[in-house]
């Protein structure tokens, strides 16, 4: 396998190991390398080959068995590749808000503005009507909601930086819709991001916002439905 340069390493690692494993270099329950032996063919780290070896995983085609090592579980996708980039660009999206979001609604909880408080909450009931609309429609309902957030921080480079992205977010979440189904608990984890900033509760609206985020992240990677939405 050709060493890897380009970003994002894991994507890249990813394809790298598909194409090896559907071109016949590794049969069904044979083995992989060391996580070791795969950084160093490829020139990454191991935490990106781990992280290749998830996004594998999820898609059916590894299976780790703990304390052994990595096996090939089928060398037929049950996703194409297409799928496998989908996913791991929602999840880099979400990487991004987590970063934004999470010290935005510390912020938020510290300044602890009236006004903008109740704009945040105008924006939630907006986005819980949204819930049952299309998934174009509530993403956008979404993150006008976390926009909100961003604003009520009262950081002005925080919200220039969300508003630069807002498309590819919007974006992100309607493709988010698309493969994971919104759950009783979206309601309870969106109320309780509001409710740590209207108490000024700094560490647990950026605790509650990048848990909530996290959250995302694997549900995405593992494909399934039923987790909560953003």
């Amino acid at each position: 396998m050709d060493a890897l340069t380009r970003a994002p390493l894991s994507q890249r690692a990813a394809q790298s190991l598909f194409d090896e494993i559907v071109g016949g270099r590794w049969e069904r329950d044979q083995q992989l390398p060391s996580e070791t032996a795969l950084a160093a063919e490829l020139g990454v780290g191991r935490s990106t080959i781990r992280e290749a070896i998830r996004l594998l995983a999820a898609r059916g085609m590894l299976v780790t068995r703990q304390g052994v090592g990595v096996f090939v579980r089928s060398t037929t996708p049950n996703d194409s590749w297409d799928r496998l980039a989908e996913i791991s660009a929602i999840a880099d999206v979400l990487q991004v808000r987590i970063a934004i979001e999470s010290r935005a609604a510390a912020l938020a909880a510290e300044r602890n503005d009236a006004g903008e408080i109740a704009a945040v909450r105008r924006a939630l009931d907006e986005r819980d009507r949204m819930r049952v609309a299309a998934p174009e429609v509530l993403a956008t309902a979404d993150v006008d909601f976390h926009r909100e957030i961003v604003k009520a921080s009262g950081n002005a480079p925080l919200l220039a930086l969300f508003d630069s992205i807002r498309p590819r977010i919007v974006s992100a979440m309607a493709e988010f819709l698309s493969l994971v189904a919104v759950s009783a608990d979206d309601a309870v984890d969106h109320e309780g991001i509001v409710s740590a900033i209207a108490d000024a509760d700094s560490e647990r609206a950026e605790r509650v916002t990048r848990e909530h985020l996290l959250s995302l992240v694997a549900a995405v990677s593992r494909g399934v439905s039923g987790a909560t939405e953003t």
